[in-house]
């Protein structure tokens, strides 16, 4: 834990050298050119660490040694395997350099989402530690490759682009097939967020919370049968991870109706991507396998968050109720207080996500080891 605390640490001096104080474009470019290059570091030669890293360095010399031959190797994808065998063909690659490889993958799609689309890059690159955005790229490879292709389609989503958006769902499937849950999802993020949503997809979130059961059993039935019956199936995984991304859901919905949250198509899609998501993460204290479909949204909850936090510090609260009651929260003052005190909640709320997860050895990254023998 303590290694991942300097990390943390570290990342938060690079902040407020950079861009806690007048931030421009260029300081943000720096900042994130430091915390990046030091999170694929550490990524990229580790050792040991996820729990499936030890499946992948010798699915990787199984693949050096079959050829072309097989097209098949446990339940890996095809995408994913002939990209692996490609990858064996180059002189001098061995299962370390091959996890180089998969981390640059990981780690630029990630760094190229946070600074085009974050308002405050070092908040969501917290966040993307913090909420194991970051640990999920060291444990579940063929979904992270998968992930990161889905942060690539954003920008087709956010502009309506549906076929080429598709194009790029297709081609991530081909590494994780549940990233075809994203397809439905491009038609699902138009509707407008509100209170009357809200109360609808929480009734969703009801039936499919007491119905999940039986449902899943069905799909087991014809669909990776081998996770019928399975822990992963019985068992959830704590309530705790759902509590961050469940604060910052709700309270955008509360400034949409303020309208403190300018609801621009973007800003509606990041915030209806961030809503799924929460459902899926409370579902997962039920069932941990939805955890799997949780981690293509999270992304978006990591920018919506930045997006709460300016909306608050350049709009503060400005509303009438039902009853004809004014409130007025728009001084300099308040805008301050309500946007710090926001912030203030959402880092907190992200060290009690991180330090719980490590104590749980979530995504087996708890003890960092290196076969560069320097850390840890």
């Amino acid at each position: 834990m303590l290694f991942y605390t300097i990390n943390d640490a570290v990342l938060l001096l690079w902040a407020a050298v950079f861009c806690f104080r007048k931030p421009t474009k260029t300081k943000n470019l720096i900042f994130m050119l430091l915390a990046f290059t030091q999170l694929f570091v550490i990524m990229a030669f580790r050792k040991q660490i996820g729990f499936d890293y030890n499946m992948y360095a010798v699915g990787f010399r199984n693949m050096q040694s079959t050829g072309f031959e097989t097209l098949t190797y446990k339940d890996w994808e095809t995408g994913f395997i002939i990209f692996t065998k490609l990858l064996g063909f180059i002189p001098g690659m061995d299962y370390q350099v091959y996890m180089i490889v998969l981390s640059i993958i990981a780690i630029l799609p990630a760094a190229i989402f946070i600074y085009k689309n974050s308002q405050v890059p070092w908040l969501s690159t917290i966040l993307y530690v913090n909420l194991f955005m970051y640990f999920m790229s060291m444990n579940f490879l063929r979904q992270m490759v998968a992930v990161s292709i889905v942060l690539l389609a954003w920008h087709f989503m956010k502009n309506n682009k549906f076929i080429l958006y598709c194009v790029f769902i297709v081609i991530a499937s081909f590494f994780h097939q549940t990233v075809l849950v994203m397809i439905p999802v491009y038609f699902l993020v138009k509707m407008k967020p509100g209170m009357k949503e809200l109360l609808i997809y929480g009734f969703i979130l009801l039936w499919f919370y007491t119905a999940s059961t039986n449902l899943i059993d069905l799909v087991t039935s014809f669909y990776h049968e081998e996770y019928r019956e399975s822990i992963f199936i019985q068992q959830g995984v704590s309530f705790i991870y759902a509590v961050l991304p469940m604060f910052v859901t709700i309270v955008s919905f509360i400034l949409i109706k303020t309208e403190t949250i300018n609801l621009t198509r973007e800003n509606k899609y990041i915030t209806n991507l961030s809503f799924i998501g929460t459902l899926m993460m409370i579902t997962m204290s039920k069932h941990s396998i939805i955890e799997r479909l949780s981690y293509y949204f999270l992304m978006f909850t990591i920018v919506l968050v930045p997006v709460i936090y300016r909306s608050l510090k350049t709009k503060g609260i400005k509303y009438t109720t039902s009853n004809e009651r004014a409130i007025n929260l728009t001084s300099q003052k308040s805008r301050t207080a309500l946007s710090l005190a926001f912030l203030f909640i959402v880092l907190i709320l992200s060290f009690v996500h991180f330090y719980y997860g490590l104590s749980e050895n979530a995504h087996g990254a708890a003890e960092y080891q290196t076969w560069l023998h320097i850390f840890g």
